[in-house]
């Protein structure tokens, strides 16, 4: 008879065991990336504000293949499908504002909301030249940004337009449009950047330490 209950116990176990280990493993297939849409740009990406800026120092923009220098932009912080947002060990669908790619300086995910830098050149005046409302925002065919040359934006800027994604209207914009920020270089740019991932993005902590850790100054 101990023997008997001995045996029941153990059996117990190990099927509680073989249970637990079935469960972490549906979890962590349920939390794998979902399939990509064959369409990224008919998901819908809001403006939810808008950051002209400038730096001193010119930077080098890597997520295009020309690798152009900029000195101006905007920083937005955009809503998007979250599961659109969902980090991937692959290529990911491109972000582009209008003629241009958009770096994502987070992931978005699961909060849906991306904070992302656009280069724009400088006007007359000094201040970054690119008008939203003429610039529909969308996410294109999965792929490296910093593999997309100039002739790989305009067909997909002309793809787009094809399928009717368009830009917000400008009133609409103003409301979410901010005064003009300037710095030094590209990284207090990112570490200004942290804040408002905190904000509106704060599952990614890890990412927000990251950008304000402390920089070694040339």
């Amino acid at each position: 008879m101990f023997a008997t209950r001995k045996t029941f116990a153990v059996l117990a176990v190990v099927l509680a065991l073989a249970a637990g280990t079935t469960a972490v493993m549906r979890s962590v297939r349920d939390d794998g990336p979902p399939p990509l849409p064959a369409d990224p740009s008919a998901l819908p990406v809001t403006v939810v504000g808008v950051w002209p800026f400038t730096l001193d120092e010119p930077a080098t923009y890597w997520c295009r293949a020309e690798r152009p220098q900029y000195d101006a932009g905007l920083i937005l912080v955009l809503s998007a499908d979250p599961e659109l947002l969902h980090p991937r060990q692959a290529a990911e669908p491109v972000l582009y504002v209008g003629a241009q790619t958009a770096e994502k300086l987070n992931t978005g995910y699961p909060s849906g909301q991306l904070v992302a830098l656009v280069p724009a050149p400088r006007g007359s005046d000094g201040q970054p030249v690119l008008d939203l409302s003429q610039a529909p925002i969308f996410f294109g065919q999965p792929d490296l940004p910093e593999r997309v040359d100039a002739a790989r934006v305009s067909a997909e800027l002309a793809e787009a337009l094809s399928k009717g994604v368009g830009a917000e209207s400008s009133s609409a914009l103003a409301t979410r449009e901010h005064e003009l920020v300037n710095f030094p270089d590209d990284g207090d740019l990112r570490a200004w950047s942290a804040d408002l991932i905190e904000r509106f993005s704060p599952q990614e902590v890890d990412l927000v330490s990251g950008l304000r850790a402390p920089r070694l100054r040339r």
